[in-house]
């Protein structure tokens, strides 16, 4: 008597075994990579295609070779479905595992060739492109008769109704097809989580700022410094427009509890040029985002404002405006490492870095542009 749930469970069993080969020789390549053999090793124990990466960030060096041993299982089981192993299950079983680790590896390959393109272009593209097609052939060589030997016991086993039938199911297609696509995303996630980690690592190890400031945090919340600010520009046929002037940031200077910082537009045009207002200023702090400063227009400390006012800069000029603020503690603290600069608002903005004490939260104020006393140095 044939019992017709027999013939697709005894597939699964031998499908099963060429997973737990996968994760078998994955281990003992872990084991052997720490001792003199380990030269020898990709020639009998190829775990290329998803090895036990050790120094890859939890829980993905258990979890990536999971995914390869569950998806060589399940393309292995589909196969026998299109080539089931009738009147050569030996040969047929052992191919199908040779072809099940081959698949296996290209699904890595073409996220890895995928990631490639968008990373480097298309210099880089088909760097390696097979190589762990190739290793996941090669493991199913040379282990792929285990498998082949219990097929063949099976065949002998059953009667002839009973053993595996032609075609490729739906559901033996679906999920060899979602086991790979899970493989490709394992190797996406766990490379970009083993990335994360090893620059958390970098920053860790990286001395604390001078200054005492938070460190660098890659994944601080904040948004970009905009290129510029809302505005209607310089105007006028003469202004003084990119192309003709351009900002410079000069160095800071400080009194007790108060600091100043100097810019200056410079023409550099052949022909004088007209400004009037007041100069466009943003802060990014370490983590390369917007840092929340007040900025306000008018006198500080150190700097009188003389108010906007049509200012003609020669050909060579230059017109000057200063920052002030008073000194804050910067202990902890979001600090601005980037000063962004434009000769007004809604034109595009220029960076240069910098070290000084404003923090997020505190306020500055901006005096407008106006030509430098006579004697003063243009420097």
């Amino acid at each position: 008597m044939s019992r017709p749930g027999l013939r697709g469970r005894r597939t699964w069993v031998i499908s099963a075994t060429v997973g737990g080969l996968w994760l078998a020789v994955v281990l003992c390549a872990a084991l052997v990579s720490s001792t003199p053999l380990a030269r020898v090793q990709d020639a009998v124990l190829p775990a290329g295609v998803t090895p036990y990466r050790w120094s890859w960030a939890a829980p993905w060096p258990v979890l990536l070779p999971l995914a390869g041993a569950v998806a060589v299982a399940l393309v292995h089981a589909a196969l026998l479905r299109v080539v089931p192993p009738r009147r050569a299950p030996f040969a047929a079983t052992w191919l199908a595992t040779v072809a099940a680790g081959a698949i296996a590896g290209m699904t890595v390959d073409v996220v890895l060739v995928f990631g490639t393109l968008f990373t480097e272009g298309w210099a880089m593209w088909a760097l390696d492109l097979g190589s762990r097609a190739a290793t996941g052939a090669y493991w199913g060589l040379l282990y792929g008769w285990i498998p082949a030997l219990l097929a063949r016991r099976v065949a002998r086993s059953d009667e002839p109704e009973d053993r595996i039938r032609r075609g490729l199911p739906v559901t033996a297609a679906a999920a060899a097809l979602a086991a790979l696509v899970l493989l490709g995303a394992a190797e996406v996630l766990g490379n970009d989580a083993t990335q994360a980690q090893v620059r958390a690592e970098a920053v860790a190890t990286e001395p604390a700022p001078v200054d005492g400031a938070a460190r660098p945090d890659e994944g601080a919340a904040g948004d970009p410094v905009p290129e510029r600010a809302e505005g209607d520009g310089v105007t006028g046929e003469d202004g003084c427009t990119p192309e003709r002037a351009t900002v410079l940031i000069g160095d800071g200077d400080a009194a007790t509890g108060h600091r100043v910082l100097r810019l200056e537009l410079l023409n550099v045009s052949d022909a004088p040029c007209v400004i009037e207002g007041y100069p466009d200023i943003a802060f990014g702090d370490q983590n390369d985002h917007l840092l929340e400063v007040t900025v306000e227009r008018g006198s500080s400390f150190m700097a009188a404002d003389p108010g906007p006012a049509r200012v003609e800069i020669p050909a060579g000029g230059s017109a000057v405006a200063y920052v002030g603020w008073d000194a804050n503690s910067t202990h902890g603290a979001l600090v601005a490492r980037t000063l962004w600069v434009a000769a007004m608002a809604g034109e595009p903005r220029g960076s240069k870095p910098i070290a000084i004490d404003v923090i997020a939260g505190s306020s500055v104020a901006v005096t407008a542009w106006a030509l430098p006393p006579a004697d003063a140095s243009t420097s």
